[in-house]
């Protein structure tokens, strides 16, 4: 009967481990692909092109020249985002995040070795991140905010993920990807 309970016992616990990671984001030490953020692909759902403003979560943003962002649920879903791919494929992408904060328990983490700055009204935070995955060097650079309108607080990320050798190019579009955000206008 031992023999059992533990093995209930380990189920139970790997079970948690597994549903815990996929509801909890990971570390900002861990280095992730856009495979791995994200199921949304190029051409699929729906397409979100120039200025963008969602009056639920009180911001706006410019998608950059050229570029799509796919939000990859149906039309008629709640807006929680969008990814704009880079390039080809799906190696280089922004993942633009946004939610309402439900329990306090889930604010966005704040590094103190995180550069500040504002998105509008917004407080926002920056890191960056490299690893080898896989056979490729990949960098993150993620920018977490946070913006208390009324009674409500909408918290969210933009996150680049880019080949480290193409930053050069990649990182530009997302710096301008981030002042065109403005929450609060």
């Amino acid at each position: 009967m031992r023999s059992v309970k533990i093995v209930i016992s380990a189920i139970l616990f790997l079970g948690v481990i597994g549903a815990r990671a996929q509801t909890v984001a990971p570390p900002a030490s861990v280095v992730m692909t856009c495979q791995q953020v994200t199921t949304t692909r190029p051409d699929v759902g729906v397409a979100y092109k120039g200025q963008v403003a969602i009056d639920d979560y009180k911001f706006a943003a410019r998608i950059p020249s050229g570029l799509i962002g796919w939000g990859g649920v149906a039309s008629d879903a709640p807006f929680h985002g969008f990814t704009i791919f880079l390039g080809p494929g799906v190696q280089s992408c922004i993942l633009f995040e946004v939610h309402v904060r439900v329990n306090e328990d889930e604010a966005p983490l704040r590094l103190d070795s995180a550069k500040t700055f504002s998105l509008g009204e917004a407080k926002a935070w920056q890191t960056s991140t490299s690893s080898t995955v896989g056979t490729a060097r990949l960098t993150n650079v993620k920018t977490s905010f946070s913006f208390k309108h009324g009674n409500q607080i909408t918290d969210g990320e933009v996150l680049l993920i880019s080949p480290s050798a193409e930053l050069g190019k990649t990182r530009p579009i997302y710096e301008a990807f981030l002042r065109s955000i403005k929450f609060g206008q």
